[in-house]
């Protein structure tokens, strides 16, 4: 007879949890985290398109909250966020995760060619038939409505994808628009509009007091200054295209943290930290929630941060460097950086400090730290985009640490000559405080 109650591998399609033709509060206080590690795994295929981060950062911290707070609502062991008002011990909670994710996907027009009315019912046939099954199916949709209910006013109608304010700047160190090809030619025409301009200023925190909370207090170094030089002439020679500096090492962690989908690449190595851990339902949606709302809160502030700071990439650094005030960096007009953001922009098309790649390796490092509450591990990963023009182009790194994880992201944004060492530092220290805060005010013990 098979006694696995809720597994994708259960094998009977009988209500254990029934008897005498009613449910049976689920007390035993473990469930298997199979069908959310299935449907994180979902998530990431759905939300894997292309779409601007901030977005998918949204995205991905509503779908994890309402798999978190479904599975609170049938026992409550860590506070929820959304659905506060609604206790249904009798429901499944493999059923409620399945159908929290789902909904959450369809509730947001999110499926698009997909089969994830297939992934769904594949999901329910796992689980045994009965009113527990229907219970927590209907429970999953009420932890769906409730996040969009929540966010459904969070600002982000509001934002605006491109506009042509503010202006580029025009003294040393101010923000100026950077290539928009790979093939530049210091004639060509720089990118036109700025980006996502004003999400900092109007989408709504999850858990923060407000976007500019742990914006960086003293901001990037004046460019006459001597750390402003020392970073100037690191990423010039470390970050450039042509004639650089870099190791083959340092070329292999550049190529390894450019995916322009770091949402997808944090949660990939999330789901490596728990490998090997015995984490009930319960936890591992604890985690995702506190990761994937932390990474949130952390690209908010940082769009925040870029446009109140507005200070230049390298790449136009160097390129103005001869009239930037500072008799010790010395300029380059063909200057670019070793790689490019996408197909067809060279440097992320947002002011340069602080850096949200980093902040997004602070905030997810900080997390595993404080749940497993140890920074040791062993996590072997593989990059997620391959790039035939290398040596190596799927390259693995190889990380004892979540912080070394952070860290590596963090200087690969100085290999791609992306940003100088300070505000990739600085966007890194941003994301700590950021998971600190949210790990000590959200998802808790009940």
């Amino acid at each position: 007879m098979c006694i696995i109650l809720f597994s994708l591998n259960a094998c009977k399609k009988t209500d254990l949890l029934e008897k005498g033709g009613r449910p049976q509060p689920f007390e035993n206080g473990f469930a298997d985290n199979e069908m959310v590690m299935y449907w994180n795994d979902k998530v990431n295929t759905v939300l894997g398109v292309p779409m601007n981060q901030p977005t998918r950062s949204r995205l991905y911290a509503m779908m994890e909250i309402a798999v978190h707070d479904a599975l609170n609502s049938i026992k409550p062991k860590y506070k929820r966020y959304a659905l506060t008002d609604v206790r249904e011990p009798f429901a499944s909670p493999d059923a409620a995760v399945a159908s929290a994710a789902y909904w959450v996907i369809i509730g947001l027009n999110r499926q698009g060619a997909f089969p994830v009315d297939t992934w769904y019912k594949e999901s329910l046939a796992k689980v045994p038939d009965g009113q527990a099954e229907e219970l927590g199916k209907a429970l999953g949709k009420k932890a769906a409505d409730a996040i969009i209910d929540n966010r459904t006013n969070d600002g982000f109608a509001q934002t605006i994808l491109t506009s042509p304010t503010p202006p580029n700047g025009t003294n040393p160190g101010e923000y100026r628009s950077t290539v928009t090809a790979v093939n530049y030619v210091p004639t060509q025409t720089l990118f036109p509009f700025r980006i996502l301009h004003n999400w900092g200023t109007v989408t709504k925190p999850y858990v923060i007091e407000s976007n500019q909370q742990f914006r960086p207090p003293v901001g990037p170094y004046p460019v006459t200054s001597d750390d402003y030089t020392a970073d100037f002439t690191e990423v010039k020679a470390k970050g450039a295209r042509v004639g650089s500096t870099r190791t083959a090492e340092e070329e292999k962690i550049a190529h390894f943290w450019s995916e322009n989908r770091p949402s997808i690449l944090w949660n990939t190595l999330v789901r490596k930290a728990i490998e090997n851990k015995k984490l009930d339902a319960w936890k591992t949606a604890r985690l995702f929630a506190l990761m994937h709302v932390s990474m949130a809160e952390s690209i908010n502030t940082q769009f925040n941060a870029s446009y109140y700071y507005y200070y230049w990439r390298p790449e136009t650094a160097v390129r103005l460097a001869a009239t930037d005030g500072n008799n010790n960096t010395q300029g380059d007009l063909n200057w670019l950086p070793y790689l490019s953001e996408t197909p067809t922009s060279v440097s992320p098309l947002v002011p340069g400090y602080p850096n949200g790649f980093a902040a997004y390796g602070g905030t997810t490092a900080e997390i595993l730290r404080l749940f497993f509450d140890s920074d040791q591990t062993s996590i072997a990963l593989t990059s997620s985009t391959t790039n035939p023009a290398v040596p190596d182009p799927k390259p693995t790194l190889y990380f004892s640490t979540y912080s070394e994880a952070a860290r590596s992201n963090s200087l690969a944004m100085v290999y791609t000559g992306w940003d100088f060492r300070k505000s990739v530092l600085d966007g890194e220290t941003m994301g700590r405080q950021i998971a600190n805060y949210v790990f000590t005010h959200a998802f808790g013990e009940e």
